[in-house]
């Protein structure tokens, strides 16, 4: 086997060995945007329910949904004090107008995140398509070569 053939035969493992690693990480990046894609969907329907409840007056009756398409009546007290939730399990007492804030600014935060971890997800699936084409070709060379060697 002549040296050049045995190069490409080196170059397409270490290729699909690359590709593996990014498949990996295509995984994972994949797996992390579904997590964002649902922090912000969740944070908008607390900003705009935050929204939604300022209009509304004290003592209102209001159907909470408590899971599984079954609601309960309630009455909406005073929203001056909202309790948010800041990790950990540890929640915060904060006026109306810190939660609205800190609410927008995690969502200000998580969308930032989302922008970032698709625009590394679309760089690796880039170089992931290079590295195709490139073990593809090399593929190609090593049967025509191996062929004539025959």
């Amino acid at each position: 086997m002549e040296q050049s053939l045995q190069d490409k035969e080196n170059r397409f493992r270490k290729l699909i060995s690359e590709m593996r690693m990014m498949e990996g990480t295509v995984n994972t990046l994949q797996q992390r945007l579904q997590m964002l894609m649902g922090s912000v969907s969740e944070l908008r329907l607390a900003k705009q329910s935050l929204g939604d409840l300022k209009d509304i007056e004290s003592d209102s009756n209001l159907l909470v949904p408590i899971g599984g398409s079954a609601f309960i009546n309630a009455s909406l007290g005073d929203i001056e004090k909202v309790v948010v939730g800041i990790g950990a399990d540890v929640s915060l007492e904060m006026s109306y107008d810190d939660a609205v804030k800190e609410v927008t600014e995690r969502l200000d935060e998580m969308e930032n995140a989302k922008t970032s971890v698709e625009q590394q997800l679309n760089q690796i699936m880039a170089q992931l398509q290079s590295h195709q084409s490139m073990a593809e070709r090399l593929s190609s060379e090593i049967q025509q070569g191996a062929q004539g060697s025959i």
